[in-house]
């Protein structure tokens, strides 16, 4: 299933890599066909091709109301004609903004459950998917940020095509940065890697805990599940799975250091956008470790998307009095 009409590009952030002292690509997953992009709608391609075939009528995934999961699921959904519930853990607000704006226009019906933990939010979800069962819809319920063995093969695939954009610009995969939480994203960039045998270091930074009880365990599992749906068998262990909670900070959505400088230089530099609860701790990660030399050049951020969260009021109130440059200006 095609849902984002193109293959997004690779580029070199000449500007960004010159104030960080490493060479620095940027994988564009922010724009796209659907739902403002980003890393989700490669994992739906697979997933729901999938969901459509089974004979869904009814989409069901929970998550926060920043969630790009979410928000992508209510997008995709309009684009193929099914309808969409989110199940959210946060109180209804006074105001949709950023991305509960979004999902309604794409016509989703929002549950709004309360500050719950992520089990919790899952019970809610299960409970939403047998109340619309028993009114006789065929529903099918997508894990938390589309995250499965199933949809990770989109990114499988993901890291074959970044492969030969960088062979194309006669440059090698050093290593590979990106935001991760519930981990089918760097699950399939850990199986491309190995049915590619390639020799790229992957980083994934973790941007939200307790999302399971074993974020490694359950990466390697989404890994190893889409192997066998492939039919493949290369070796994946424990120790493939690379991962940082150093750039986490209080947790998700929350400050960490770093976050917001990052939000700020690849702006200035490059007029890319980022947002603090994803993408922008990523970068952050790129800064910092480029500067100590920890990654292999060439270097490429995978930029998942995310930047609508820069207009949730919260977050661009943080970036106005903690980007210096802003907080000069006077409205």
């Amino acid at each position: 299933m095609d849902l984002r009409g193109f293959t997004s590009p690779v580029q070199l952030l000449e500007r960004f890599s010159e104030h960080v002292g490493a060479e620095v690509w940027c994988k564009r997953d922010d724009i796209g066909s659907i739902g403002l992009a980003g890393n989700k709608v490669r994992k739906l391609e697979v997933e729901l091709a999938h969901a459509v075939g089974q004979g869904a009528e009814h989409l069901v995934v929970e998550g926060s109301r920043l969630s790009n999961a979410a928000r992508a699921v209510a997008a995709a959904a309009a684009a193929i004609g099914l309808r969409c519930t989110l199940v959210l853990c946060h109180d209804e607000p006074r105001t949709p903004v950023s991305n509960l704006m979004l999902d309604g226009l794409f016509g989703a019906d929002l549950r709004f459950v309360g500050d719950v933990s992520w089990a919790e939010l899952a019970e809610r979800a299960s409970a939403v998917v047998e109340e619309l069962r028993a009114s006789g819809e065929n529903v099918y319920r997508l894990p938390i940020g589309c995250a499965s063995e199933r949809s990770c093969l989109g990114f499988a695939m993901a890291f074959v095509e970044l492969q030969q954009q960088m062979s194309a610009h006669g440059r090698p995969l050093g290593s590979i940065v990106h935001a991760s939480s519930s981990g089918g994203t760097h699950a399939g960039l850990t199986l491309g890697r190995k049915l590619t045998g390639a020799s790229t270091e992957l980083l994934g930074v973790v941007v939200a805990k307790d999302v399971y009880d074993d974020v490694a365990g359950q990466y390697l599992s989404f890994a190893q599940g889409g192997a066998r749906l492939l039919e493949a068998h290369p070796e994946l262990r424990r120790e493939d799975i690379n991962l940082t909670e150093d750039y986490l900070g209080e947790g998700y959505g929350l400050p960490a250091d770093g976050t917001m400088e990052a939000v700020d230089l690849l702006a200035r530099t490059e007029g890319i956008v980022v947002d603090p609860v994803y993408s922008a701790k990523a970068v952050a990660a790129v800064i910092d470790r480029a500067k100590k030399q920890e990654l292999a050049e060439p270097i490429v951020f995978w930029h998942t998307g995310g930047m609508h969260a820069m207009f949730d009021p919260h977050f661009a109130e943080r970036a106005w009095s903690e980007i210096p440059r802003l907080a000069a200006i006077r409205l």
